[in-house]
Order: C-alpha cells, then structure tokens, then sequence
C-alpha cells in the first residue's frame, strides 16, 4: 500500500479535481454576468447623447435671441433718433408761431 500523508490519504489516490468551468449557480450573480453594467453603460450614452443636443439647441435659440436683441436695440436707437430731430423741429415752429402770434397781438 501507499504511504499515508497527514492528512490520511494515499499518494497514489488521485485528488479531487476542480471544474473547468464555472458552475451554473455562479453565473447568475451579477458579477459575472457585464450585461447590467453594459446596459447602464448604453443608458449613459444616450442620456449624454440627448444633453448635447439640448445643450447645442441651447446655443442656437441663444444666437437667434441675440440677434433679435440687436436688431430691437437699433430700431430703438433709430427711433429715439427720430423722435429728437422731430421734436426739434416741432420745438423750432412752436417757438416761431408764438413770436408771430405776439407780434401779431394788438397794443393796447
């Protein structure tokens, strides 16, 4: 017979084997199983997807508003332009018709 070891088996049985491949049970944890993680992975995508889209119509609309600022801050400027040199001239005739109505104006 063989020689015994310390722990009481022969040398010449043969030890247990491992598998070689991962048991059932094992797979069914999430930790061997990455599609979870890829499926968060591809959420995160499209949710980074959709914020550059938003952020890029973001910026359009912004352009389009400053524009539209600017052209509202020139017909102001043009209308105040306006308003001075007609209220200027109006200005100038009032002043001129009330001499004319004083020179106008019997003495007593």
């Amino acid at each position: 017979m063989g020689k015994q070891t310390a722990h009481g088996s022969a040398d010449d049985e043969q030890q247990p084997r491992f598998p070689e491949t991962t048991p059932t049970a094992l797979r069914q944890y999430p930790g061997s199983d990455y599609s979870f993680t890829l499926q968060a992975v591809m959420h995160l995508q499209e949710a980074v997807g959709q914020l550059r889209e938003a952020v890029g119509t973001l910026k359009e609309q912004s352009k389009q508003h400053g524009e539209k600022l600017d052209k509202i801050s020139h017909t102001i400027y043009a209308a105040t332009a306006v308003l001075v040199v007609l209220g200027s001239i109006v200005g100038f005739l009032l002043n001129k018709g009330i001499d004319l109505l004083i020179q106008l104006k019997p003495a007593h």
